[in-house]
């Protein structure tokens, strides 16, 4: 069972989660995982429930986390209604098919989710780390270019609880050349949809075995709440303070910040 230093470190990491979120426009989920991997299993979640249950806990806290940084995004007038529902509305619907097959079945084990995971970090960190040979525009891409960018993230936010957001920024910079800054912003916007479509699935449409005191669904509220409260204060932050770089330092900044959490995971699993 946890204990209060747990709440106490729960709430330390939400607030990390959610400056990030704020900062590189990815949702938080790269730190919500890792530390809802240690405590879900900690509380007494094991084998492929551990695995739905950091899917569903991290999205669930996302919903707050990418809703925060969405609304400052606004309020500081860097907001794309337009382009968010072009990438949402389809992202929505291929994460729903790919989270009914996780969720509903035994296939997705810890050992591929860590690959899954893993893999996505090492291929981000590349793209992140060599410079980009294309310009940004300030032409606006194609409604279709932004559905596909959805439907790639919808994808990844099924396997990995991420959001979608650590593929979405990559993909508005570099293969529609919009500028790092709207990319953010864009995709701040996307995630919390994604977050909330799922989120309700896992809380009502999976049925599970309680298992932890203040299980509902597969999302465990002792573990998440203290993650989310610390969103509030937080994700402006990272808002306020990613719009005082330029888009080559928060390039930079996204690609270590992955690097850590790829060299964690990898420690974890070999070390």
């Amino acid at each position: 069972m946890l204990e209060v230093t747990d709440y106490l470190l729960l709430s330390i990491f939400g607030a990390a989660g959610a400056f990030m979120a704020g900062f590189l426009g990815v949702g938080g989920g790269i730190i919500y995982i890792p530390v809802l991997d240690y405590f879900l299993h900690k509380a007494g979640l094991q084998n492929e429930l551990l695995v739905k249950a950091i899917l569903a806990n991290s999205l669930f806290t996302i919903i707050f986390s990418g809703t925060v940084a969405s609304y400052k995004q606004y309020k500081l007038g860097n907001f794309y209604p337009s382009q968010i529902l072009q990438t949402a509305l389809p992202g929505i619907l291929v994460a729903l098919i790919f989270t009914y097959f996780i969720q509903t079945g035994t296939w997705y084990s810890k050992a591929l989710f860590n690959g899954v995971f893993a893999g996505m970090l090492i291929l981000i960190v590349i793209k992140m780390m060599v410079p980009s040979k294309h310009l940004e525009t300030t032409a606006e891409a194609a409604p279709l270019k932004y559905a596909g960018v959805g439907s790639i993230a919808g994808i990844i936010t099924a396997f990995s609880g991420l959001g979608g957001g650590i593929v979405m920024t990559p993909l508005f910079t570099d293969w529609l050349k919009q500028p790092i800054k709207k990319s953010s912003a864009i995709s701040n916007g996307v995630i919390p949809l994604f977050a909330l479509s799922i989120g309700i699935f896992n809380v009502f449409g999976v049925d599970v075995q309680q298992v932890i005191p203040g299980q509902i669904g597969l999302v465990v509220l002792p573990v998440v709440l203290p993650m989310i409260i610390a969103t509030f204060l937080f994700a402006p932050m990272g808002v306020a303070i990613a719009h005082k770089f330029n888009s080559k330092t928060i390039r930079l900044v996204f690609a270590l910040f992955v690097l850590t959490v790829l060299l964690r995971l990898l420690w974890q699993q070999f070390g």
